[in-house]
């Protein structure tokens, strides 16, 4: 006896928060057709199947009930290391679209002035990215120590090390986990506090890895600067093609603690309320132009485009806004803005302006103001 088709329309409407009415609309027919289709009286045809299997971001065999549906938890789990080993290229990239080797020297030799040897312990190294730019610009006699919980990550940053003369350890471990034992001059983390549900703790945790006038040291970004920051000449080109309003999705974000997209700005106050003293903060000046007729800046256009075509956003469509409390039409707005902007940037002639937003906060740890 072959199987009984049963749509399982509704279900995937309601998970992304589609009206029967919004389905109607996109499909070009009428609310009752839709309400047939899920009730069973009616089947679409066929030319429907791969149009609603894309707006619900599953196969046909899913939406036929032929594969088992499984409602799945649309929030990322920052946390652990599954996503940062899953997506460790990007994020390389992604830090490496970011960062600005000649401000970040004026920030150690300059700024900071570390003209002495230090001892650094950080927080998520992950590979050992910060290292990597940290060590050649401290005096001989430095070390760097660094704490992370995925072991594949850990061995990448040993095996990095191995072939340098810098003294270099590495710890696997969660940081919720972390017990500090020794203290360090300098304890340092980067885009590491917006992504932890309980930043507070790891901040003590810092403070009590720190020698009496050691820094604590936190690198992270404010999404709205780099909203703010952020200029295509797609607007000229396509009159009212402005880049949407992510604050909302973020505010979303935030809420269900996946991560804090304000985190950059917000980070003085908290080294205030652990009782760090002369708390200062700069910004990078890094702004990032994408010119693809630029022949001199093709590795950073190519970093770019890798970076921009490869996030979430894109990737899933508009399921991932639905997800996030944006309404279906403005969820579809956004994914056209993503899909118009890489055919502009495809075009060969496009321009972008995207600004950093990467903020460096530090702040003293003095022993005799903590009542020790």
């Amino acid at each position: 006896m072959s199987k009984k088709i049963q749509l399982v329309m509704k279900e995937l409407r309601k998970q992304l928060g589609i009206t029967q009415k919004d389905l109607a609309e996109r499909l070009n027919v009428s609310f009752q057709t839709i309400s047939k289709w899920e009730n069973g009286i009616n089947l679409p045809d066929i030319t429907y199947l791969p149009k609603l299997a894309d707006i619900f971001g599953v196969s046909t065999d899913i939406l036929l009930g032929l594969k088992p549906f499984v409602i799945e938890n649309p929030w990322r789990k920052f946390d652990g290391s599954d996503y940062w080993v899953k997506n460790g290229e990007r994020t390389r990239l992604w830090k490496s679209l970011y960062w600005n080797e000649d401000y970040f020297s004026f920030l150690v030799k300059e700024v900071w002035k570390l003209q002495k040897p230090v001892h650094i312990l950080e927080y998520g190294c992950g590979s050992g990215f910060l290292g990597r730019k940290l060590l050649p610009l401290l005096p001989e006699g430095s070390s760097y120590t660094g704490i992370e919980l995925d072991g594949d990550l850990i061995e990448e940053a040993r095996q990095f090390f191995a072939k340098t003369d810098y003294k270099t350890s590495f710890l696997q471990e969660d940081v919720y986990e972390y017990k500090p034992e020794k203290k360090y001059d300098i304890v340092i983390s980067m885009y590491l506090m917006s992504y932890l549900k309980q930043p507070d703790l790891i901040l003590n945790k810092m403070k009590e890895s720190l020698v009496d006038k050691g820094m604590l040291i936190l690198i992270d970004c404010n999404k709205e600067v780099e909203q703010a920051g952020y200029y295509s000449g797609l607007e000229q080109e396509e009159e009212g093609m402005e880049r949407p309003d992510f604050i909302p999705v973020w505010k979303s974000e935030k809420n269900h603690k996946e991560r804090d997209y304000r985190m950059g700005t917000k980070l003085p106050y908290m080294l205030k309320e652990i009782g760090m003293k002369r708390i200062e903060a700069r910004m990078s000046d890094r702004v990032t132009i994408y010119n693809p007729e630029d022949e001199t800046k093709r590795e950073m256009n190519d970093i770019f485009r890798t970076v921009y075509e490869s996030t979430d956003s894109f990737m899933k469509g508009s399921s991932y806004f639905i997800s996030r409390g944006i309404c279906y039409s403005e969820a579809e707005a956004y994914v056209d803005y993503f899909q118009r902007t890489k055919q502009y940037f495809d075009s060969g002639h496009a321009l972008a302006v995207q600004t950093a937003g990467l903020y460096f906060v530090w702040g003293i740890y003095e022993k005799e103001w903590d009542g020790e």
